[in-house]
């Protein structure tokens, strides 16, 4: 379930919401429950295959045009919120009218629940949980962010396989907007925000409000978890609240005799219900402070919330049950409840708590996994450089995220260099912004032994006169003037390069350091691997698919790897990779002694929780399949010929680490699994790998420095998050260790951390502008929402791309800038966000053109002349574009009508640049 008040929990087909998709790519799926803010849907963030609950505001709580900007405040301070126990914000905004926030999906239960269905916590369990609710409390309040309702039924708790809780605290700052509409203002004019049985005094007089008034609100609930009644209780809420005024708090101990509630808890719990603030604990860090020192005077040594008291052993199975529970979640035997602590499992069975340091268990598998079951991959990649004989022959690896693609391609290519062969790698850029032909550079350069700069026309002997205009162009050492049309249907000025012919001077300049390569490694052979191929710049792509269809006269290897669906637009072998065959996933899983044992807890099918505990058969010792945390490709065929069930490696190796760090109930999804981890990592380690996503593969401590200047040191944070298997250090910098969990970590930050992130990302520690490629700087523009520097970046990247050839890098800036320029309707940073939509969306439409795609050019184009406005120079280009479509699909007399209009609102308009243009078209559409 989602970690948010809900009143109900309902699922209907009926609710309009469903299978929409709003703004970020998140698809609505079902309906999770209702709350007094809004209503609560399990959504999708399709591009990552992550679950997100997403909550629509109640359209009541926003009447009016202020009332959305009350929201869009109140969601922008939450989203600065950045800690292990709260919830992120990782998204805001308004979608056809309704306003909207996407945050972290959580599975766990609400408090309140937990104390329902499992009676009267322990007293070191109560502590934990009150302390992991006041360090979210602290950050926030750090912030000037107050919660304003805080209550059991907003406070999450997800198991742990130690039997520990780890907290959320969610529904930050939003109460206010809930309360505005209220009427249970009884004392004051002033505003009521919250809960009356959790109302502070000055809450219920409507006066100004701090943090100490979060710190009642957990007193009464620390009250509440002591003696399992309300120190005030009545008829009506407003009795509450006057009793909250003027009553003294009862005693709990006498409230609750038969709990023997020590005296310094009663004491930590009346001072935090002090009426006047200034009696109360003045932080959140103070009032755990005075909790972990009133635990510390228990029978037991440990300050901290025990595995011991947490749980009991099932008599039937064996297995470790959360103390309270009334049945086995394994076998389904009845508890019997111990009246003291049962014995506490042997250290090799049980995790640490979520703060506390977790040692790997000297059985467990090493970390990352080993290489296995690959023997007919590597065949068949052996198979494919036994080919190249006198010619270029070319093959792709094609797999999911996590199924090994990388790590298949990385053992290949070791075994051939230590045969002699010549082995050259590219990629991506660092900065996963597509940054214009940065593979081919690396390509050229490795193949031809130069420089990372090029060198100079001395190093490029052999090449031809295209050649070497290429490598001019590739390396930026020509003219960096745009020679780019200023309209779709317009030609290339008279001696400038047209895209075509960037395209082929580019490919030639390949071909020249492929043969200069071929000839400097025989009688060796020669292997150029692109890896990541799906998210290579577009220039980089056209370069490798015209020369892979008209290859130089050499002997080598091109092999890629890419993701399904993705089309190179070239050919050769294909080799489709799936996981590891099940029986290897499970010998892996088995080799882990943390995971061989029946303490993880079962969860229901309707939960969406994977499986973790195996079975143990009674006759042979084998473990069930079904039982353990796989994903669904684990539990049946991957292909429709019926082939063996497989497990990505990548998954198996989050699963062990999920469960060596504490984690119960895995989630069956690539991305939930790595989000979880991500999530409870310690804040400021957290906080670095933020940084390191934000910044891309190539970090530095100096650039950690300057994006997170209150952290000091990072010598520990970093030994942590590669311990972890999540960073790794190379010469070249600080890299996450898979493209997929930097997509998850930056999935995964909330947004208004995000936003100053990238901010930051640009400048030097002088303020100084970095000189960064035109497209990381508007990627950071984009995502710090600097909205007109974006728009301005997104346009010029939009261009290069074009004027390079490369149609599908230039249609995703204009996309990015559409989707900013929509936004600002909303968020109100723009001066005139309506034209900027139009302009993007022309500029879209005939991107669209360009790259072929005729219908959803014209679609987007004719949503930009609703824009236009009746008349004036930006419609006439519109209607201008719309004529060039129209001729393109050879609709003649629609072409022509678009076309007469469009020059009759030009001459109109005294444009005589458009007029010009526009009377050029028609002449060229004459003369054929």
């Amino acid at each position: 379930m989602c970690g948010f008040p809900i009143s109900e929990f309902n699922r209907t087909s009926d609710d309009p919401l469903i299978g929409t998709t709003l703004p970020g790519n998140y698809v609505i799926l079902e309906l999770v429950g209702v709350g007094g803010m809004g209503r609560v849907y399990r959504a999708e963030q399709k591009a990552l295959g992550r679950t997100v609950a997403v909550k629509i505001i109640h359209p009541h709580l926003l009447g009016d045009e202020s009332a959305s900007v009350r929201f869009i405040t109140e969601a922008r301070a939450a989203s600065r919120l950045n800690h292990p126990n709260s919830v992120g914000v990782i998204d805001f905004g308004k979608n056809g009218g309704q306003l909207y926030l996407v945050m972290e999906f959580l599975r766990g239960r609400d408090l309140a629940r937990v104390v329902y269905e499992d009676g009267p916590l322990p007293f070191r369990r109560i502590v934990d949980i009150l302390c992991q609710v006041l360090a979210a409390l602290f950050e926030a309040h750090h912030l000037g962010i107050i919660h304003r309702d805080l209550k059991p039924e907003n406070i999450v708790l997800e198991p742990m396989r130690s039997g520990g809780d780890f907290v959320k605290v969610v529904d930050f700052g939003l109460a206010k907007m809930k309360a505005e509409v209220s009427t249970t203002n009884i004392t004051s004019p002033g505003i009521v925000c919250g809960t009356p049985d959790y109302m502070a005094p000055e809450q219920g007089r409507g006066d100004p409000i701090d943090a100490r008034s979060d710190l009642y609100a957990c007193g009464v609930i620390l009250f509440q978890l002591l003696t399992g009644r309300l120190p005030f209780e009545a008829e009506s809420p407003t009795q509450v609240v006057l009793m909250h005024l003027s009553l003294p708090p009862p005693d709990p101990a006498l409230v609750a005799p038969e709990r023997d509630i020590p005296e310094p808890l009663v004491e930590v719990t009346l001072r935090a219900l002090e009426k006047e603030a200034s009696r109360r604990y003045q932080s959140a860090d103070e009032f755990s402070a005075a909790l972990r020192s009133a635990v510390g005077t228990f029978d037991t040594p440990s300050g901290r919330f025990s595995f011991a008291e947490a749980t009991v052993i099932c008599g039937a199975c064996r297995a470790i049950v959360p103390r309270g529970q009334k049945f086995c979640g394994e076998c389904g035997a009845r508890i019997a409840q111990p009246h003291s602590p049962a014995p506490a499992p042997r250290a090799a069975h049980g995790a640490a708590p979520p703060t506390a340091r977790r040692d790997r268990a000297p059985s467990a598998p090493p970390l990352p996994l080993p290489f296995a079951a690959r023997e007919d991959d590597l065949a068949w990649l052996d198979g494919c450089l036994a080919d190249v004989e006198g010619s270029v022959v070319a093959a792709r690896i094609v797999g999911e995220h996590g199924v090994g693609k990388t790590r298949l391609l990385r053992e290949f290519l070791d075994v051939a260099a230590s045969r002699g062969d010549v082995v050259i790698q590219t990629g991506p850029d660092p900065w996963g912004a597509e940054v214009g032909y940065y593979a081919l550079r690396w390509a050229i350069a490795g193949l031809a032994e130069l420089p990372p700069d090029g060198g100079n026309a001395s190093d490029w002997s052999g090449a031809t006169p295209e050649a070497r205009r290429g490598l001019l162009e590739i390396f930026g050492k020509g003219d960096r003037g745009s020679d780019m049309r200023r309209h779709a249907w317009n030609k290339p000025s008279a001696g400038g390069l047209s895209p075509d012919d960037r395209r082929f001077i580019a490919a030639e300049a390949l071909r020249w350091a492929l043969s200069r390569a071929q000839q400097a490694a025989f009688p060796h052979r020669v292997l150029l691997a692109v890896d990541d191929l799906h998210a290579v710049d577009g220039a980089s792509r056209n370069a490798f698919a015209d020369v892979i269809a008209e290859p130089p006269l050499a002997a080598l290897l091109i092999v890629a790897s890419h993701t399904p669906g993705f089309d190179p637009e070239w050919g050769g072998a294909v080799r489709t990779l799936g996981g590891l065959p099940k029986d290897t996933a499970l010998s892996l899983l088995r080799s882990s002694v943390s995971l061989d044992h029946r303490g993880a807890r079962k969860t229901p099918p309707s939960a969406g929780g994977a499986r973790l505990s195996p079975r143990r058969d009674a006759a042979d010792g084998a473990t069930d399949p079904a039982a353990l945390g796989l994903p669904p490709s684990a539990a049946s065929p991957s292909g429709p010929g019926g082939e063996a069930a497989t497990v990505p490696p990548l998954y198996i190796d989050q699963l062990v680490r999920y469960t060596l760090e504490g984690g119960s109930d895995p989630p069956a999804r690539m991305a939930d699994l790595v989000a979880a981890r991500i999530e409870r990592l310690p804040q400021d380690a957290r906080r670095t790998l933020q940084a390191l996503a934000v910044i891309g593969d190539a970090a530095d401590r100096p650039t950690l420095q300057r994006l997170l200047p209150d952290i000091r040191a990072f010598d520990d944070l970093l030994g942590k998050l590669v311990a972890a298997g999540m960073i790794e250090e190379r010469a070249s910098g600080i890299r996450t260790t898979h493209p997929l969990l930097r997509d998850v970590t930056l999935a995964t930050i909330p947004a208004g951390v995000r936003r100053d992130l990238h901010a930051k990302a640009t400048f030097d520690s002088a303020g100084d502008p970095l000189a960064l490629p035109i497209e990381v700087q508007a990627i950071h523009a984009y995502h710090a929402q600097n909205a007109f520097v974006a728009l301005m970046l997104l346009e010029q990247a939009a261009d290069r791309a074009a004027a390079r050839g490369d149609n599908a890098g230039s249609v995703l800036a204009l996309r990015r800038g559409l989707d900013l320029a929509r936004r600002e309707i909303f968020r109100g940073e723009l001066d005139d966000p309506v034209r900027a939509v139009l302009i993007f969306s022309r500029k879209l439409g005939e991107a669209l053109a360009r790259a072929g795609d005729l219908t959803d050019a014209d679609g987007v184009l004719r949503e930009a002349l609703d824009l236009a406005g009746p008349g004036g120079p930006d419609r006439a280009l519109v209607l201008g574009a719309l004529a060039h479509v129209a001729h393109q699909r050879e609709r003649t007399s629609e072409a022509s009508m678009y076309l007469r209009e469009a020059m009759d609102l030009a001459r109109q308009s005294a444009d005589s640049d458009v007029v010009q243009s526009l009377d050029k078209m028609r002449r060229e559409w004459m003369s054929r």
